[in-house]
């Protein structure tokens, strides 16, 4: 238990367990919650963050999944809890504001799990505010001296740190601060945002070079996401997404995340990503062989407990480097996939958005997989760059259907019903442009 944390009551000690137990686990979906049982729970000497943290996990407990009809009153009391702790919480905040107490730290912990709480009860418009106010007041922190705030990134992988402002808070936004975030984040004044701000000011000039082999799937993930960040170069979208900014906007609006496909799309092709002949290919043929003895460790029954974590990582590397091999690109045999296997001239046509699909489902079918919010990025984006990227229509059905099996799976910004009934458009949009190409010009120019 951390020192300093003082509860009103039995219920509030139950809720702070559950978050430590249950909550911290499920938003890491399957890598270590230092972030969440360590540095969240220690601030919870603050009452504000105590309230927040209480009402996340009351929250959480309320948007459980299929429950007996007889635990309808405990899901509705643990509603009615959570936001009532949460109108606490705020005001508290408020207070602290405005006496100007409320420390970087507490406020960037604060706008996780106001990001958090907003998330589960389906407020995406306020939960992505919160997000971008965290990235904009962390920018503004570390924009004049930027060397101040660096970390090694490797030695630190779920390790806190006690600098001016924590590593793992950091790391936390960076993985926010993504292209998808700057796309949902549309503003009045028209101006697009920029993306990965932080990993600009960090980490653009340190390039990690990838170790014969990694320790820990935390370690893994950290090379990952440093090959990740360099696949796109532009901190800005190109002209032609940026015309989604332009027409008028109203406070009210909801983020349309089904729009985001398309523009993600458009920005890759626009900064030149698809199908490119950079020499980030064969860093990440060096980081799956790096990772093949954790992967296939975590295939078997002894490794079952890292199973989550480490397939969601491989199937984040393949979709990466699908992006800049494309669809056609050669695979490196892992377990798990094999030519027979398929049934079809899929495997050998499109290995990489084959592998991509298998894994997927296997995660899907595993007993952990949970099929609702995450703070984490799991699999969503790997399956709409499938979407995005391959050509055969059947294949992005699958990727269709894998999202849909998920469902309400919803991973940081990323919602699983939303991008599936994208992707559907997006297949009836090619359907009806197939129709069009059979038809004969000459009919159409005599209609």
């Amino acid at each position: 238990m951390p020192p300093g944390v003082v509860f009103q009551d039995q219920k509030e000690y139950q809720y702070f367990c559950h978050f430590r137990d249950v909550t911290a686990v499920e938003f890491s979906t399957g890598f270590e919650p230092a972030l969440w049982n360590a540095l969240v729970l220690q601030a919870c000497d603050n009452p504000s963050i105590l309230r927040l943290t209480v009402a996340t996990a009351a929250l959480s407990l309320a948007t459980k999944g299929s429950q007996p009809a007889a635990r309808d009153f405990e899901k509705d009391a643990h509603h009615q809890h959570a936001l009532q702790q949460y109108g606490e919480a705020l005001k508290g905040i408020r207070e602290m504001v405005a006496m100007g107490q409320d420390s970087m730290r507490i406020a960037l912990i604060s706008a996780l799990l106001i990001f958090c709480f907003e998330s589960l009860h389906g407020d995406l418009g306020r939960a992505i505010v919160h997000v971008q106010s965290g990235i904009d007041m962390i920018v503004k922190r570390i924009s004049n001296t930027p060397r101040q705030y660096y970390f090694s990134r490797v030695k630190s992988a779920g390790v806190g740190s006690s600098g001016a402002i924590d590593d793992d808070l950091l790391t936390a936004f960076m993985r926010l601060d993504r292209p998808s975030l700057t796309l949902l984040s549309k503003r009045k004044d028209n101006r697009p945002l920029l993306t990965s701000r932080i990993f600009t000011l960090l980490f653009a000039e340190e390039h990690l070079e990838i170790p014969r082999g990694f320790a820990t799937t935390a370690e893994a993930r950290v090379y990952l996401e440093d090959l990740k960040w360099r696949v796109l170069t532009t901190t800005q979208p190109p002209d032609t997404v940026k015309s989604f900014w332009q027409e008028d906007l109203d406070d009210t609006r909801t983020p349309d995340l089904g729009a985001v496909p398309l523009e993600l799309k458009q920005w890759y092709e626009g900064s030149g990503v698809l199908n490119s002949t950079s020499n980030l290919g064969l860093e990440f043929a060096h980081w799956h062989d790096a990772f093949s003895p954790l992967l296939n460790y975590a295939m078997s029954p002894a490794g079952d407990g890292m199973f989550i974590g480490a397939v969601t990582l491989h199937v984040q590397a393949l979709a990466a480097d699908l992006l800049i091999s494309g669809s056609c690109g050669s695979l490196t045999s892992v377990p798990g996939v094999s030519s027979s296997s398929s049934g079809t001239g899929n495997m050998n046509r499109f290995p990489t958005v084959y592998a991509i699909i298998s894994f997927c489902r296997r995660l899907v079918a595993h007993p952990r997989f949970l099929k609702g919010f995450v703070f984490d990025i799991g699999i969503i984006p790997s399956l709409v760059k499938v979407i995005m990227v391959c050509p055969d229509r059947r294949l992005k059905l699958e990727a269709i259907n894998v999202l849909k099996s998920m469902e309400p799976r919803r991973e940081g910004v990323w919602d699983s019903t939303a991008v599936a009934r994208a992707g559907e458009i997006s297949l009836e949009q090619e359907d009806g442009q197939m129709d069009l190409d059979m038809i004969d010009p000459n009919l159409l120019e005599a209609m």
